[in-house]
């Protein structure tokens, strides 16, 4: 008697509960008919997906929802150039100061080696003076002495030369990176611009698409 009830029992619950499909089409479907049997509450304790949602929402909100995402977003692209720019300003400032602080160390050492050539040619003066003051005038020692200001002369001069290659390499190396970094702008700014052409083109074309979902939303409802 027991297992008569017991076998009764099981068929009548099985009644209830909606058949799969042997080959598992329509399997989501069946577990959710599944559960709203068991449990007949607990769909509407579930939360909508985003899909759901958006199908609720009028043309109108969804337009003014997409609206504030393209606003965010610009304002995080701005944002983002603004700080790459920063961050390649202060690069250069850093460069510059380097560069300041280097030409500082080139004068410096031109000027102490210059000072010391003037102390030593204000001292071979005076040693010739007492030379002369001394043993009196010398045809040789003027011969030798235009001689040695010859060597001096032209020794200067070579060095005079080579100040100014090195000035002329340097700018020349200088004008070559302001020109590269010139040429970095200029692509920057022209990457920028086609981005923005673009972006500005898909946005247009979606506000398009918007504004005619809105319109046949409210055509609709008018009839």
């Amino acid at each position: 008697m027991k297992k008569g009830i017991v076998i009764a029992a099981a068929v009548l619950g099985m009644t209830f509960i909606p058949a799969t499909s042997a080959f598992g089409k329509g399997k989501d479907k069946d577990k959710k008919a599944a559960a709203a049997v068991v449990n007949p509450g607990l769909g509407a304790l579930q939360s909508q997906t985003p899909e759901e949602e958006e199908k609720e929402r009028t043309a109108e909100q969804i337009h003014q929802n997409k609206e504030n995402r393209r606003e965010k977003r610009e304002t995080a692209k701005e944002a983002k150039r603004e700080y790459r720019d920063a961050k390649r300003e202060a690069i250069r400032e850093d460069e510059e100061r380097k560069q300041a602080a280097r030409d500082a160390k080139i004068e410096a050492k031109r000027d102490a080696r210059d000072a010391k050539r003037d102390r030593e040619a204000e001292l071979r003066d005076m040693k010739r003076r007492h030379k002369d003051e001394k043993d009196g005038g010398s045809a040789l020692r003027d011969l030798k002495r235009e001689a040695q200001d010859a060597r001096i002369a032209k020794k200067e001069q070579e060095r005079e030369g080579k100040r100014v290659a090195r000035d002329a390499r340097r700018d020349a190396e200088r004008a070559d990176d302001d020109a590269a970094e010139r040429n970095r702008d200029e692509k920057i700014a022209l990457k920028r611009e086609h981005r923005d052409e673009r972006r500005d083109a898909k946005q247009e074309d979606e506000r398009a698409k918007e504004q005619r979902k809105i319109e046949r939303e409210q055509a609709s409802g008018q009839e």
